[in-house]
């Protein structure tokens, strides 16, 4: 896989996560959250944290999974919520993801292969047919541009442009 692609994949997916960190962090209580990514067909594609020690209560772990494993972990999960369960170790952290500054600061944790696989999940549930695990960066930036044109209504398009306009300046 092209090295530039998996970078943007994964800043592109932290970035989103970022945002229900940011929400997670007025909840000090809550010690495991959520980000739901897709809610489709019957499919749930998310990606949660959770501390080791609640992972550890999971059934039929394998060593190499629990070797992975940080005191804060980021699984991703794809689940049609009767037939079976795709988790995926994603990352982890030896402090909270809440004291993530930004996306960039959970960028660094993802591992590149579970995280490829888990995204090819999350692509498929949503209907997005492209293989990015074949694909030069060029080619990526062209598929992803034709996905984000077919799938976005004009005017949001011209929020974006605009939006894009005021950062550049």
């Amino acid at each position: 896989m092209d090295e530039k692609v998996i970078r943007d994949l994964k800043l592109a997916f932290a970035c989103d996560l970022y945002e229900t960190v940011k929400a997670a962090r007025k909840n000090r209580d809550e010690h495991a959250f959520r980000h739901t990514m897709a809610e489709e067909g019957g499919k749930m594609v998310f990606a949660a944290v959770f501390p080791k020690k609640d992972i550890l209560e999971f059934p039929d772990l394998d060593d190499d999974f629990v070797a992975r494993l940080k005191t804060f972990n980021l699984l991703g999960v794809v689940t049609d919520g009767e037939s079976g369960l795709d988790v995926f170790h994603l990352g982890g952290m030896n402090k909270p993801f809440t004291s993530a500054e930004d996306g960039r600061d959970i960028a660094k944790v993802l591992a590149d292969e579970p995280l490829a696989a888990f995204l090819r999940l999350y692509f498929q549930a949503k209907g997005i047919l492209i293989d990015f695990t074949a694909m030069n960066h060029e080619e990526f930036l062209q598929a992803v541009e034709g996905e984000v044109f077919k799938n976005t209504s004009f005017s949001r398009m011209q929020e974006a442009d605009e939006l894009l306009r005021t950062l550049e300046n």
